[in-house]
């Protein structure tokens, strides 16, 4: 970025009223209204996708989040959470 000037804009809050905009702005334009919206995204995109349809549910009519670590925060899921569950799965599935 060559100015720091609009750096505090730079987060996924932000991020969220953009896309909302750019949706509004595209339904008005182009005479979709009417039509439904579904916002959809894999890992980062889909914690977006998700946090969009709770922000902004009149503007998203469904959200599709694939693989996205939606409860990978501190204080939500143990660091520890994921491995523990991939090795349980492992020695339960493990047929060596």
């Amino acid at each position: 970025m060559t100015n720091a000037s609009t750096l505090g804009y730079f987060n996924s809050a932000q991020a969220l009223a953009d896309y909302a905009e750019v949706l509004l702005y595209i339904k008005k334009n182009y005479h979709a209204e009417q039509s439904p919206v579904i916002v959809l995204g894999g890992s980062y995109g889909g914690i977006l996708a998700s946090w969009f349809r709770l922000k902004y549910p009149r503007v998203a009519l469904g959200a599709l989040a694939s693989s996205a670590p939606i409860l990978n925060f501190d204080n939500i899921t143990p660091q520890t959470g994921y491995d523990a569950i991939v090795t349980k799965d492992y020695k339960v599935r493990n047929v060596y």
